[in-house]
């Protein structure tokens, strides 16, 4: 885990090697790179400074300055301006990305872990999450630790570590792979979202196998178009994929695909979908489906598989299914039971506390068009009463995608409640405004602006045979109001609200 003592020289071989160094000014120390960072306020004389252009700022702007307060630090650079007004001799590095020349170096000074690791990665607008946890599952099924990186959090073997991104910072993610390695774990799965991709984070890693779990609209406030989104994550299949390493796609993302692509991949998904692909691929069917129960049997290229598992999903049973084929085609997977899978936090998590008054109350995650829409109407086919549907919207985000969720929710459900999801820097009003704008009116609509009110008015209100849909947060323990995490949990809310029924 401990970083490795590198020097400004094995810095410029790293890049070199990586092709990334276009030029360089002045002479570089011949003593060892204590330290580097992308943070203006925590550089120190003598350390490497990464400056690069990012969504806000532009830390080039800041470089000609900190050259003068910090004459022993080296600056790494991408903008080729800011390369040509600084002095002749002060230590600069003209580099192609400076991102991904930050995650080559983060590499090296780590040891380059990614190389000492079984590496798998998992793409896709929804799904990745619930892949990689079922992939931790399967191989803790047949006793292989592994390290795991996603939405929930980082799991190294049977430790949960903190997590701030979907795919981490080049610091933290070859810091967590380091770790895994010095602990002997020889397995490691992330999420790769687009971001990551096209910020450059995972740099010189390339998987042993990956997945593509769904596309649909989501992130259009950082991808300029869903052509442009696409292309991000068809680069996990290209760029950072081993030659020949194993490749799987949702027969859910076949209609995207583009046609003139030489990368090689087999399809998962539906027996009914897959057609000839089935022969190569893994296919599935769903012969139960209840909340709390699921029973799938799942065809690979050699064998075939019956599983039981104690909770219920549809599209949780797809994301299985690709976890399964990305460990089966590393290491054939022998017998395991589906009792051994644990569910995944807060994706399709029934809330124990309102089986005793004959309704449902379902947390998940679901913060997009096609993942509420999937949802609702698995959840509709289980109702025999009222689906009431609980959702807001995330601020600072796509907000394009507001009023084709509000238009959802009320297409599908009966009773829909309105509420604040993240409202980050956001009005929480201006949010609930767009989602409201897709609605066309037709039902009641509550608009409960507060989240622990919404819940409660829905859990309090339920009759024998609802189903409650609390959509957006899954997980996620906190919420977002202005810059600020505040403690908020939509299951302990629900379980806590149910208590005042009895």
């Amino acid at each position: 885990m401990a970083a490795e003592s590198i020097t400004f020289s094995d810095v410029v071989q790293c890049l070199e090697a990586a092709g990334l160094l276009l030029n360089q000014k002045g002479i570089l120390p011949k003593t060892e790179m204590t330290a580097y960072t992308t943070d203006t306020r925590k550089l120190e004389n003598g350390d490497l400074f990464i400056a690069y252009k990012g969504v806000q700022f532009d830390a080039h702007s800041r470089v000609p300055a900190l050259a003068l307060q910090y004459p022993k630090s080296v600056f790494l650079i991408e903008d080729p301006l800011c390369f040509d007004i600084m002095p002749a001799d002060h230590p600069l590095l003209l580099v192609k990305d400076s991102r991904e020349a930050w995650s080559y170096i983060a590499a090296l000074r780590y040891g380059n872990p990614q190389e000492k690791l079984k590496l798998v990665g998992v793409t896709g607008t929804n799904g990745k999450t619930s892949t990689v946890w079922f992939l931790r599952q399967i191989l803790l099924a047949r006793g292989i630790p592994c390290m795991t990186l996603g939405t929930i959090g980082v799991y190294c073997g049977d430790e949960m570590l903190p997590a701030s991104h979907t795919t981490p910072d080049p610091d933290d993610l070859f810091k967590n792979f380091s770790l895994a390695v010095a602990r002997g774990i020889t397995w490691a799965a992330m999420e790769v979202s687009s971001h990551a991709i096209v910020q450059r984070r995972l740099g010189p890693i390339k998987f042993d196998a990956v997945a593509f779990t769904s596309f649909s609209r989501d992130h259009l406030d950082f991808h300029a178009t869903m052509k442009e989104y696409f292309a991000a994550k068809w680069e996990l299949f290209g760029k950072y994929r081993k030659t020949k390493a194993p490749a799987f796609v949702s027969t859910t993302v076949r209609e995207h695909l583009p046609s003139s692509s030489k990368v090689s991949y087999a399809f998962y998904g539906p027996s009914e979908q897959m057609g000839e692909d089935a022969a190569k691929g893994y296919s599935y069917t769903i012969s139960e489906s209840r909340l709390n129960h699921s029973r799938l049997l799942l065809k690979s290229p050699k064998k075939t598989v019956d599983l039981d598992f104690g909770f219920g999903g549809d599209f949780v049973m797809d994301n299985f299914t690709a976890a399964y084929a990305l460990v089966d085609s590393l290491e054939p997977v022998d017998a395991i039971k589906g009792s051994e899978i644990k569910p995944v936090p807060g994706r399709f998590e029934p809330v124990p506390a309102a089986a005793r008054f004959n309704f449902a109350v379902i947390v998940d995650y679901a913060h997009t068009p096609d993942a509420l829409e999937k949802t609702l109407q698995k959840l509709k086919e289980m109702t025999t009463g009222n689906l009431w549907v609980v959702f807001g919207c995330g601020g600072d985000r796509d907000n394009g995608k507001r009023p084709l969720m509000g238009e959802i929710a009320e297409r599908i459900g009966d009773r829909i409640v309105v509420t604040s999801d993240n409202p980050r820097t956001e009005m929480p009003e201006e949010i609930i405004n767009q989602i409201l704008k897709g609605m066309p009116r037709k039902k009641k609509i509550e608009v409960i602006e507060d989240r622990l009110a919404a819940i409660e008015f829905a859990c309090l209100q339920a009759k024998p045979g609802d189903s409650i849909l609390i959509a957006g947060k899954g997980h996620e323990d906190y919420q977002i109001i202005g810059k600020t995490k505040f403690p908020f949990d939509d299951r302990m809310v629900a379980a806590e609200v149910l208590q005042k029924r009895i």
